[in-house]
């Protein structure tokens, strides 16, 4: 048993570094072909640059950060190119985005640097951000755990962040949900005070743009939602304490079988003893001589 819980933390772990290792090379992918492009327009080939931009932005892989860049990288190519047409509706798309998006590239000209200006000011309609959440049911003391599903707009969401408050605290407390698998972002609120005492929690959630500008809430801090931690109705003495060290049954079980071949060992050589020390002896050696009495 405890050979097959280190095999499957092992291959949990692999799996892991092997996606960790996935995601960094994709990042460092999207900034090598990110650099190609802005080379490109560096030394005038911005038609390359604009095929270049629109392949990279044709990816599903890339995350908000990385297309919100392909967009800007693509925008600065047809300005470059003296092309404001096809411009136009790339900033247009990208200040719905992010509409606190800052133009990236320093020594852009200030055509360049204009444009975006001017487009960042008429503060496009941004995209539909919506997020569905349902406040959880507690009927025991534990740590609540808030789950957010995002319905629209989940390539733009540079982060999700839950803001919570406990025990009456004057400052709402942040933790940057994680989103599994299953598109759902999940983050669980810690409990404070006495458990003897129910608790009032209260929190929202904030989609951000890359620039950390709000695409969209549930809830906000002037009026946040609310739920109600129950109190523990244990006593002291049946409450588990945080010091004490979990079960460890399927521990004591998987350690039984070495004890059982060390018990088979010692009776298997207790069972060979007694036969050498106390069975019958062997017959008389002969030898080619015959035997010789010497009475």
């Amino acid at each position: 048993m405890r050979m097959r819980s280190v095999l499957g933390l092992a291959t949990l772990a692999a799996a892991f570094v092997g996606f960790s290792g996935f995601a960094a090379a994709q990042a460092a992918d999207a900034r090598a072909v990110i650099g190609e492009i802005r080379e490109d327009i560096l030394y005038a080939r911005y038609d390359e640059a604009i095929e270049q931009a629109t392949g990279f932005l044709e990816r599903s892989d890339l995350s908000a950060d990385q297309r919100n860049e392909g967009l800007e990288v693509l925008a600065t190519a047809h300005l470059a190119n003296r092309n404001m047409a096809e411009a136009e509706p790339v900033l247009q798309l990208l200040y719905s985005r992010d509409p606190g998006h800052r133009l990236r590239d320093g020594d852009a000209s200030p055509l360049v640097q204009g444009a975006f200006q001017r487009a960042r000011e008429a503060r496009p309609a941004p995209v539909e951000v919506q997020l569905q959440h349902t406040p959880p049911l507690l009927d025991e003391r534990e740590s609540p755990m808030i789950e957010v599903r995002v319905v629209d707009g989940a390539d733009a969401i540079g982060e999700l962040r839950l803001a919570y408050r406990t025990g009456g605290a004057p400052r709402f407390a942040t933790l940057v949900m994680n989103v599994d698998s299953d598109g759902v972002a999940r983050g669980r609120m810690p409990l404070v005070g006495p458990p003897g005492q129910e608790q009032r929690i209260e929190y929202y959630v904030d989609a951000l743009a890359p620039s950390l500008t709000s695409l969209g809430t549930i809830g906000s801090e002037a009026t946040p939602m609310a739920l109600i931690v129950p109190a523990d109705v244990r006593g002291p003495s049946e409450r588990p304490s945080p010091l004490d060290p979990p079960p460890e049954v399927e521990e004591e079980s998987s350690s039984k079988w070495w004890i059982a071949i060390v018990v088979l060992g010692v009776a298997a050589g207790a069972a060979v003893g007694g036969y050498f020390l106390f069975g019958p002896p062997s017959d008389e050696p002969n030898g080619t001589l015959g035997a010789i009495d010497l009475r």
